[in-house]
């Protein structure tokens, strides 16, 4: 455990070294943060989610057992065999590396932030909201895959909006392996990559017939080939049979919602999919709170709230780059409407929406930068009044120095007569 945890501390002190201080400093605290709630808080909650199955799954790896080669389950036990060999057969080894995985997402998250808004400068208030946002923060911990698919879906789409916006092909071709990769761990995160990199070379291929002159509303049709292919994808993943298959296996205990809810055609799923999107993205609800997991997920509700409504007010406000906004866009609808249609259960939406939690702080990073220039500048503006008035005070601690010492003469003198 030890050896683990000097081990990503280490890694971490290296890859952080080229970013700039307040990533350097934040994202240490952060990532001391989640080695003590790995190692302190998690053993100590009631909660067990998946991870007894993804360890027992590591130690079949381990022993040599026969793997799946597409199976989700065993791609993520394979890495966390490996972790097992490098370390200990330990979850809390695994924590800490998730640990590692969530603070440094918010990389490639600038990077996708900048893409998008070319006028972006620092990206300072973004990486701090993705370093402590709470619900995230907590999920990135679990000895799950939650963590490590998160930041390479990130990377991922760091990597298509690139080619996107400067026509790099070199970088799609980057992507292929790494899409792959994703694939593996959430088919369903590489399947909405291509749905976005299609909305985004739609966007382009609009640009290019309108001479440049379509803003973002008129390129929203150029999204409609991206949906054409969303929907197929969708259908052949998950049929109508299939998605109530699933929809009823997670409609299940005191945290699901919307219960009984089926689907008799596709006509039922889209007519669904607005108000089930919804509850992917905020749920629960005030009224839905039933134990102390519901209770913190009410608690950061607020965040995500505000956050949202700053993503719409920066999409409609600063300059973007319309093929990456689109195909951002493309990827953020789409994700939060399919998992929607299947999640019925709040600790599984909670989990699942992570990403979806980042690309809506992506959207508003220009809003979190100007936050974030607001409260340093309050900061600073109060550490100068402090320093200012303490340095008023000291002539007047002098004076009484002064005083004193002319006094104390003149007692022992009196003293001595």
């Amino acid at each position: 455990m030890l050896l683990a945890i000097l081990a990503v501390g280490v890694a971490f002190a290296l890859l952080s070294r080229p970013y700039p201080a307040v990533y350097r400093y934040a994202a240490g605290v952060a990532l001391a943060g989640h080695v003590l709630f790995s190692v302190v808080v998690l053993p100590a909650l009631p909660y067990e989610w998946d991870i007894a199955l993804f360890h027992a799954n590591a130690l079949r790896v381990v022993a040599g057992g026969p793997t799946d080669p597409f199976s989700a389950v065993d791609a993520f036990a394979t890495v966390q065999a490996l972790a097992y060999v490098l370390f200990e057969p330990d979850t809390t080894v695994l924590s800490v590396l998730n640990g590692l995985f969530a603070v440094l997402t918010p990389l490639p998250a600038a990077a996708l932030a900048r893409r998008l808004y070319p006028d972006t400068g620092e990206t300072n208030g973004l990486v701090l909201a993705l370093l402590f946002f709470p619900l995230p923060f907590l999920f990135a911990s679990l000895p799950m895959r939650d963590a490590l698919s998160t930041l390479l879906a990130t990377v991922l789409l760091a990597l298509v909006a690139r080619a996107l916006d400067e026509r790099d092909y070199w970088a799609g071709v980057t992507a292929v392996p790494l899409w792959a990769a994703v694939f593996l761990l959430r088919e369903e995160l590489a399947l909405l990559a291509v749905i976005a990199a299609v909305a985004g070379g739609s966007a382009i291929v609009a640009v290019r017939f309108t001479s440049g002159e379509a803003g973002l509303r008129a390129l929203v049709p150029a999204a409609v080939p991206s949906g054409v292919v969303g929907l197929a994808l969708f259908a052949a993943v998950l049929p109508v049979d299939a998605l109530n298959r699933r929809l009823q296996y997670r409609a299940t205990g005191g945290a699901a919602y919307l219960e009984g809810m089926t689907y008799d055609s596709w006509l039922d799923v889209l007519l669904a999919a607005p108000i089930r999107a919804i509850y992917f993205q905020f749920a629960p609800f005030p009224l839905h709170v039933g134990s102390a997991f519901d209770a913190l997920a009410i608690a950061s509700l607020p965040a995500l709230v505000v956050v949202a409504v700053a993503a719409v007010g920066s999409l409609r406000e600063a300059e973007t780059r319309d093929a990456v906004a689109v195909a951002l866009g493309t990827f953020y609808l789409a994700g939060v409407v399919g998992y929607g249609l299947v999640d019925a259960n709040f600790g599984t939406t909670v989990r699942h929406r992570g990403i979806f939690v980042f690309i809506l702080c992506v959207f508003a990073a220009p809003a979190l930068e100007r936050w974030y220039g607001s409260l340093t500048r309050s900061l600073h503006r109060s550490l100068a009044a402090r320093i200012e008035a303490t340095d008023r005070r000291r002539p007047e601690d002098g004076e009484h120095e002064q005083e004193a010492q002319e006094l104390d003469p003149r007692t022992e003198v009196r003293r001595e007569h």
